[in-house]
């Protein structure tokens, strides 16, 4: 463990103490557990399945935050606040994190464990054989240790809202939409997932909009899926003590902005590349920055972005524009940024390119029966950023070095680049053959790091590369949540 301490000044006071893999560690008040890692200099927080490589806090791979606390086993540490006495363990590592002999599988060779080498021929399904070959695999990802038996789980009840107006996303352009709807005496509900307005706007030094008081507003909560042709959507509270929404509107405003998307570039997996939004609300609300030397690329806005960084006391050593990175280098985590000249430094934030959330547009507009295709313009309303164009995303010209598409299922562009000389190119069928973008992330940010590579290697135009199915649910959702939603939503007959 590293004794460096990334506190900023005006971190809290409060000091909290849990324990990391059965060691004392501490936190202070207003802390998510992964940020409160970081803080104490621990960056590695999981391991990938095949190969067994280091992951982290980034924003972009969920995998990285998936840890057991308290039991619990696939717990979101981003979203789980310091609490006195949590224990908090590395779940994929056997048998345990000081000795983890599974780490002997980085010697394996990566083309015995690509795509399909978990369903191999000479074990076949429906036998015993089969049944311990499973259990294997679960072991080696790190899921064979179900949780700790606390008796009865609970099903939290499911509420239903309804209103003229719905909008999702409280950034300034969804508050903007529903201030016009109430003043129009409409009933009007504005869910985002963030616990306040605006949050990365404010944590990029801008002032929270104003709300309008008739307007009803959701914090917390995720909206993970559109259902019949998109009148139909559920949310889920990161809280999994809460129960989860179904939410119907006349209108529906999507007001979900962009996030930014890592580029196909070799070492973007690694500890300590974090994206734009984690890293500035992690400065600016935890007080925590995201290393001791940041480098910052952009696609436009990187110098606008370091100097807020700086403000909240961030020690940012560069800023470069996206484009011009080349790889970052380091074995478990961030030790150099390469570009035209090697940048030494153990972070490396991104902010771009910048793609819009996709999934609940498709979910709203597709159809099909074994794959969905987007068949139907969107009915909803796209409003700021969320309705602005992709940005394109770089891929390394260079093959030299790995750039992992999936960190969590270690898909490497080695590994796509070999079907696509067999002439294999439909997304959806590369992802069936290397289980791209099938982890937790659900595809995002990976299906996007696949369709850029595929058309920059394959000279397919990106609009002719449709992206997999983006089914819901989206991002989080319990199982006892989703069973309180029998009480509120009506099966079809």
């Amino acid at each position: 463990m590293s004794r460096i301490n990334l506190r900023l000044g005006h971190a809290s006071s409060e000091v909290i103490e849990f324990f990391w893999n059965g060691r004392p560690v501490q936190g202070r008040q207003g802390e998510s557990l992964a940020t409160a890692l970081l803080a104490n200099g621990i960056k590695v927080l999981a391991w990938t399945r095949k190969s067994h490589r280091p992951l982290g806090y980034s924003g972009n791979y969920v995998s990285g935050v998936l840890a057991r606390v308290d039991g619990v086993p696939n717990v979101r540490l981003d979203l789980f606040p310091v609490a006195a006495g949590v224990r908090v363990e590395m779940q994929n590592c056997w048998p345990n994190p000081a000795f983890d002999v599974l780490r002997l599988s980085r010697l394996i060779p990566s083309s015995w464990i690509q795509g399909g080498f978990e369903h191999t021929n000479l074990v076949p399904s429906g036998t015993a054989l089969f049944q311990r070959w499973e259990a294997i695999l679960a072991f080696l990802a790190g899921s064979a240790k179900p949780a700790t038996s606390t008796g009865e789980v609970a099903v939290p009840p499911a509420r239903r809202l309804s209103a003229d107006h719905l909008v999702i996303g409280g950034g300034p352009a969804g508050c903007a939409a529903a201030n016009e709807a109430a003043a129009q005496g409409l009933d009007v509900v504005l869910v985002t997932r963030g616990h306040g307005l605006a949050r990365y706007a404010h944590a990029a030094g801008q002032a929270r909009p104003a709300l309008d008081e008739r307007v009803t507003l959701v914090t917390g909560v995720e909206v993970f899926g559109a259902y019949r042709e998109g009148e139909l959507l559920l949310g889920a509270p990161h809280d999994p003590r809460q129960g989860a929404l179904a939410l119907e509107a006349e209108t529906i405003v999507l007001a979900t902005g962009r996030r930014p998307c890592p580029p196909v570039i070799p070492g973007m997996w690694l500890p300590g590349v974090i994206e734009a939004r984690t890293a500035l609300i992690m400065a600016s609300e935890q007080a925590v920055a995201p290393g001791e030397r940041v480098v910052v690329v952009g696609n436009g806005d990187q110098e606008a972005l370091a100097s807020r960084l700086r403000q909240l006391g961030v020690n940012v050593v560069a800023a470069r524009p996206v484009g011009d990175l080349r790889r970052v280098a380091g074995r478990s985590r961030v030790n150099a940024a390469y570009f035209a000249e090697r940048i030494a430094c153990d972070a490396l934030v991104h902010s771009g390119p910048w793609l819009a959330e996709a999934s609940l547009t498709f979910q709203s507009r597709a159809e099909g029966l074994l794959q969905l295709r987007e068949q139907h313009p969107c009915r909803w309303q796209v409003v700021g950023s969320a309705s602005e164009h992709d940005q394109p995303l770089p891929v390394a010209t260079s093959s030299s070095h790995h750039a992992l598409l999936c960190p969590c299922f270690d898909v490497s562009s080695h590994e796509v680049q070999a079907l696509i000389e067999q002439g294999i190119t439909d997304l959806e069928v590369i992802k069936r053959l290397t289980s791209c973008g099938m982890g937790p992330c659900q595809g995002q940010p990976c299906w996007d790091s696949l369709r850029a590579l595929v058309s920059a290697r394959s000279g397919i135009a990106l609009e002719l590369l449709a992206r997999p199915t983006l089914r819901p649910p989206r991002r989080a959702l319990s199982v006892a949540q989703a069973a309180g939603l029998a009480d509120v939503v009506e099966p079809l007959q």
